[in-house]
């Protein structure tokens, strides 16, 4: 059986206890304030990344793929280790061009089998899709097998949730000053998906109380339609909120048996803004779910 090696990007927010527990080698994102650079979760983390931003100081960071020699080297040191093959999963290149640098990597390796893979999303199910391959890895005798389910996990893979505010996005150039005063004065929380590669809106809530509900509320749904045993609570600094999502969901009798609370990193933080809740899972997906459209 071929000796297998994972590979993602920073962009997954795979911890470094998940990334040692599953074999699973992580690149890390670049993040400049101004002049100044820093590799996310190498000398910089999340928090420290949303503490600068609110700080006020700071120029609004900007966010950067790793290089395609950074990919080089990590995969000549994968092979070095005695790896016959190496999965490359990344985010989706509607929103970096991390997956353009893997495979201007690749194309320096004639002679040897890597698999680059856009996941068609980012964040949290990313990081799980990245899992979910490790496992396989383990488990599954061909990397031709992997290769199929891994697809299929793919095309279910999902993340919706509730941002708190419209300052953010504002900052970022996602949306319009006037859509920023506008939605400020009616307090209405938009409802996000990553659908199709891209960030999108199909709806919003006016209060937070409304969107926690509706985040509950699609719970039980989700959880009936599971392909895996874990679910990712994703937050931007801000944890009180999926803290007590989590104190409600963990209470539910078809919960899984895997629910974990996921610092989001500043790629998509800081267009989310502090107080977002999301959740990221494999499975089915519906947002009439919530809409109750």
């Amino acid at each position: 059986m071929a000796k297998i090696k994972i590979v993602s990007d920073s962009i997954s927010d795979i911890s470094p206890e998940l990334a040692k527990k599953y074999n699973i080698e992580v690149l890390a994102l670049n993040i400049f304030f101004g002049d100044d650079h820093f590799k996310h979760g190498v000398d910089i983390s999340a928090s420290e990344v949303y503490g600068m931003m609110e700080s006020g100081i700071y120029d609004w960071p900007r966010t950067s793929q790793p290089s395609a020699k950074e990919f080089m080297e990590v995969y000549q040191k994968i092979f070095d280790e005695g790896y016959d093959a190496i999965i490359s999963i990344h985010v989706t290149q509607k929103m970096s061009g991390t997956t353009n640098s893997a495979m201007l990597a690749k194309n320096q390796f004639k002679d040897k089998d890597i698999t680059i893979i856009d996941s068609n999303t980012a964040t949290l199910p990313l990081g799980l899709l990245a899992i979910e391959a490790a496992k396989l890895v383990k488990t599954t005798k061909s990397k031709k097998e992997i290769l199929k389910k891994l697809e299929d996990l793919a095309s279910k893979s999902h993340i919706w949730g509730v941002i708190d505010t419209l300052e953010n996005l504002h900052k970022g150039g996602r949306i319009g000053r006037a859509k920023k005063i506008l939605g400020t004065l009616l307090n209405k929380k938009p409802l996000v998906q990553v659908e199709d590669g891209l960030v999108d809106s199909f709806g919003s809530v006016k209060g937070h109380e409304e969107g926690f509900s509706k985040f509950i509320g699609t719970m039980p749904k989700i959880f009936e339609q599971l392909e895996t045993d874990t679910i990712w609570l994703g937050y931007a600094d801000k944890i009180e909120y999926v803290e007590k999502a989590l104190d409600q969901i963990k209470e539910m009798p078809n919960a899984p048996k895997n629910i974990e609370l996921v610092e989001i990193g500043p790629a998509v933080g800081v267009h989310v803004g502090p107080g977002v809740m999301l959740i990221g899972w494999i499975g089915d997906w519906d947002t009439n779910w919530v809409t109750g459209k």
